[in-house]
Order: C-alpha cells, then structure tokens, then sequence
C-alpha cells in the first residue's frame, strides 16, 4: 500500500531498510461507504494534492506523523472528512494549531507523531465520526486494519483515488529489532503482512492503524520496495497516549 519517496533513512537501519516517508498500500482492497469513518485526508490548504492520513479522535483533533506536517504553519493544512474517493469534495476544516511530539526526531524517525487541532469543529454523523484510542500494550499477532489512499503501485507514485484497507498482523518489537536493529524503540509498533506482497506506502503515513475499531497505531514508515516482506512501522499510541491527553484533553 504505501509507497516511496526518495529518502534514506541513516545507519541505524538494517541494510536496504530504508523508509518511505511518503507511503502507501499495496495490495489492499477497496474500504466502502462508513468502513472508515475517522479517516482524515491531510492537504496543503489551498490545494487538492493529498499528501498524507491522519486519524479524527474527536470533533476538535486530528493525530497524524509529524514529519509530514513538521515546519508547516498552524494554518496551512486543509483536513477532509468523510470521503472514500479522494475526487468527492467531504467536509473540509482549516488547521488553526499543530503540534509536534517534542522529542520527534526527524533523523530516527522516532517520536513520529503530530495532533492537529481543527480551527471549527466538525459534526460527527454516519460517514464522520472519532474513534477511540487503546491505552492498553497490543501484543503481538492481532490481526489490525490499516487504510488509506497511498500509491498500489511500487513503480508509480499516484496517489490512489480510492480509500484502501489491509489488514495485518501486529509481531512484537523483538522481531522488528531483528530486522530493522536499534532504529526501533518501545514507542513503535510493528506489522507484517498476511498477504505476500501487501504492506504501506506513498501518501498512507499518518493512516490509522486499527484493532478491533480502537486505534492502536499511525503509519510511520516502512522499509522498500513497499511490500516486501519486512514489517511495516507504526507509531505505537498506547506509549504516548498521556502526551496525546496533555495537548488534546482528549
């Protein structure tokens, strides 16, 4: 699903573990109408260009990864709301606060998480709806659902049109230290694919990772190409839901 952008991520990766900090889903299938109803698709204001995911966690907040909205103006992005087609207009809020994870690291990519406060509220119905964060740990292999309108394609960059889903299995961060070395940290949270050659890429970062409809995970990163059999990478909410509650009182 989530594809890449010409980024290398330092040595702290494992060899050809290099990040896409565009992303997308590759190999997912098409969510319908109200599947995804906390879906957010994140914007330059002024513009159509999708460039990342984010997650409504109530009428007010928005989390999404921090290196896509890092150094961006308070009021420079427009939030869509309650789309499963990236071509149907939705309900769209301007962005009047973001705020960054204080020890996000855009080297290491850790701490990779961002609130973004809408300037209004937005009305919560069928197809626009907030979605509740677990605070509890997510062991390893539960079956979790990630979405979002990322490249399919790991040779083309287009973002796709429609709203995708895949699902995964979460292993623990032993594992994904097997591969990806000391880059991971008690802050992530990783997958790997059910489906041989499915996984995140372009435009999927900042997508919610979902267990059981309760968010448990943001799409970070991922190692290239997008969908091979290294895991995908989260940012883990549970460790950060005190800071989440600090700035949103959510």
């Amino acid at each position: 699903m989530f594809r890449k952008l010409l980024i290398i991520l330092s040595a702290v990766f494992a060899i050809n573990a290099f990040p896409d900090r565009l992303g997308r889903i590759v190999n997912g299938d098409q969510a319908v109408v109200g599947q995804v109803p906390f879906q957010v698709s994140l914007r330059a204001w002024g513009t159509t260009f999708h460039f990342a995911g984010g997650a409504l966690i109530s009428n007010r907040w928005v989390l999404t990864v921090a290196h896509k909205v890092s150094g961006r103006a308070n009021n420079s992005i427009n939030l869509v709301f309650g789309i499963n087609l990236l071509t149907q207009s939705g309900t769209s809020r301007r962005s009047d606060q973001i705020h960054i994870h204080p020890d996000f690291n855009f080297e290491s990519m850790q701490n990779d998480l961002a609130c973004v406060r809408l300037g209004s509220t937005v009305t919560i119905g069928q197809n626009i709806q907030s979605i509740f964060m677990l605070s509890g740990f997510i062991n390893a292999n539960e079956n979790v659902q990630v979405s979002g309108w990322g490249a399919t394609e790991n040779d083309k960059g287009e973002n796709s049109n429609a709203l995708l889903i895949l699902t995964q299995r979460t292993i623990s961060n032993d594992d994904c230290v097997s591969v990806y070395g000391n880059a991971i940290v008690n802050g992530h949270l990783c997958t790997t694919a059910i489906t041989a050659g499915s996984g995140i890429c372009t435009s999927d970062v900042g997508g919610p990772l979902i267990l059981n409809a309760n968010l448990v995970g943001i799409a970070s990163w991922h190692a290239l190409p997008c969908g091979d059999s290294r895991p995908d990478v989260y940012t883990r909410i549970s460790h950060y839901r005190s800071w989440i509650n600090s700035v949103t009182s959510v």
